[in-house]
């Protein structure tokens, strides 16, 4: 049995075939057949493959001379290969018998003694048609038509041949290019997936921390409020040890012919009101005493009677501007 990738082998010549079944590399079976013309051609190339052992499914053409033609060309301009390929179709009537016939060409550049040449190729074209035509009516993949023994260098199919390969590498192309299109859009559907369901579960894990955290934001705003509490009572305290160290003072300096009805104090600034003989007196005693900073005289002072003797209503400020 030919493997399932077997190769069958075929030799065309002006009016013969030989066919060859090659497996591991070795002839497995051989054939021959004749043709009259082109039109038979087809018809000859079935018969051969369906006498071919099963399995073959792969067809390699070469070409005897004829009917294939070789050129050796020189003095032709320095082009690329694939501009060389049309140049060479495009003058083919040049370098070829036609015969009244279609050419397929191919052409490659090849080292000719000390210079480059062109090694170039011919076959009239309703004879490659007819070979392509028996390999499909055969169930066959034709993968190369070339002249004998320079298979590797030439490539004759049929511009029905051609065509079609080209039409389906465009194909294979655009199927790349959906697929590839298809894998970023399939990727790009993933990665938002993703990310809704990494929200979701942060939402849920957000809604679950709710409550510890307004827990632990209203434990924060007790302590800042417990607090300002006690800077607020040390203030406070502060304040009034030293309330109490100031009215204290200025009972101790104040004479017996004095009398004190008010006293306002803060932060070691304040204004106190009393009686006196002499409120000027007043004054020059808490200042040399040291009881208060800065004691003045605020407004007039009002001279009234009582027991029988007169008094000075006064109001003293101090701390603060010394005044003049």
């Amino acid at each position: 049995m030919i493997a399932r990738t077997g190769l069958l082998r075929l030799r065309v010549g002006r009016a013969s075939l030989h066919a060859e079944a090659i497996r591991h590399g070795a002839v497995a079976w051989a054939g021959e057949s004749s043709y009259a013309d082109v039109a038979e051609l087809a018809d000859a190339i079935a018969r051969l493959a369906a006498e071919a052992p099963a399995g073959c499914r792969r067809l390699t053409v070469a070409l005897e001379r004829p009917p294939v033609q070789l050129r050796t060309l020189a003095d032709l301009p320095s082009v690329k290969p694939r501009v060389l390929r049309a140049l060479v179709a495009h003058q083919a009537s040049r370098f070829f018998r036609r015969n009244g016939q279609a050419l397929v060409t191919d052409a490659a550049w090849i080292e000719h003694g000390t210079a480059r040449a062109v090694r170039a190729a011919a076959v009239e074209e309703p004879l490659v048609e007819a070979i392509a035509a028996g390999a499909r009516a055969a169930g066959l993949v034709l993968e190369t038509i070339a002249p004998a023994d320079e298979e590797g260098r030439f490539a004759l199919l049929p511009t029905s041949e051609r065509a079609r390969r080209e039409r389906a590498g465009r194909r294979r192309r655009w199927r790349l290019v959906v697929a590839a299109v298809m894998a970023w859009v399939s990727a790009g559907a993933l990665f938002v997936g993703r990310l809704a369901w990494e929200r979701r579960a942060v939402e849920r894990e957000l809604a679950a921390l709710e409550q510890p955290l307004a827990a632990v934001l209203a434990a924060r705003r007790e302590l800042r409020d417990a607090a300002a509490t006690v800077r607020a009572v040390m203030a406070a305290e502060r304040l009034r040890g030293r309330s109490l160290a100031a009215l204290g003072a200025i009972a101790q300096a104040l004479p017996d012919s004095a009398a004190l009805t008010s006293l306002a104090w803060s932060d070691g600034s304040g204004v106190l009101s009393g009686a006196a003989r002499h409120a000027a007196a007043v004054v020059a005693i808490l200042d040399r005493a040291g009881a208060v900073s800065a004691p003045r005289l605020e407004g007039p002072v009002v001279r009234e009677p009582f027991g029988g003797r007169d008094w000075e209503r006064f109001t003293i400020a101090f701390g603060g501007k010394d005044h003049d």
